[in-house]
């Protein structure tokens, strides 16, 4: 039995997450909500990247090369990227194109591969986390952002990501 029982929810996360992307203006997406925050764009480039750095990166899931985000340990918008503005168009890809891999890891990982632990060396670190660990901090990420995105579009009087809606 594979884990998308475990993770109903998310597709549905995502799709919402990407049509509200898709209806968002070149203006609204360079709106930045806060001081010390990143531009719209940034955020949602960023949260579609983390996928990719943590499944296909950290994980070393198939798929890194198929995703705008084929160096995602490295090279995000947000974190290492402010200069290089996404369009809606662009965005709706990287989303799209990144939960490919996280639908991929819902249908073909088994419970037991959850507990599996992964060990990686970065420079003179050492991190280790298991499957599950790495899983549920992607949907977290995606739910963290979604709120922080639907904070920016209640204050410019846009509809927000409607995380809530059943049936889809």
């Amino acid at each position: 039995m594979t884990i998308r029982a475990a993770f109903p929810s998310w597709p549905h996360y995502n799709r919402a997450l990407r049509d509200t992307v898709a209806t968002l203006t070149e203006e609204q997406l360079a709106a930045v909500p806060g001081p010390d925050r990143w531009p719209l764009w940034a955020t949602i480039g960023h949260l579609g990247c983390q996928r990719v750095s943590s499944l296909c990166g950290f994980l070393e899931e198939p798929g890194a090369e198929s995703t705008p985000y084929p160096n995602a340990l490295w090279e995000c918008p947000g974190d290492e990227d402010l200069e290089h503005v996404l369009d809606a168009d662009q965005l709706v890809t990287g989303l799209d194109t990144s939960f490919a891999i996280v639908e991929r890891c819902l249908d073909d990982w088994t419970f037991e591969m959850l507990g599996e632990t992964v060990r990686r060396h970065f420079d003179d670190e050492t991190v280790e986390h298991t499957r599950g660990w790495v899983l549920q901090r992607s949907l977290a990420h995606d739910v963290s952002h979604c709120t922080e995105i639907n904070e920016a579009l209640t204050t410019a009087g846009l509809p927000q990501i409607d995380l809530w809606r059943e049936g889809d």
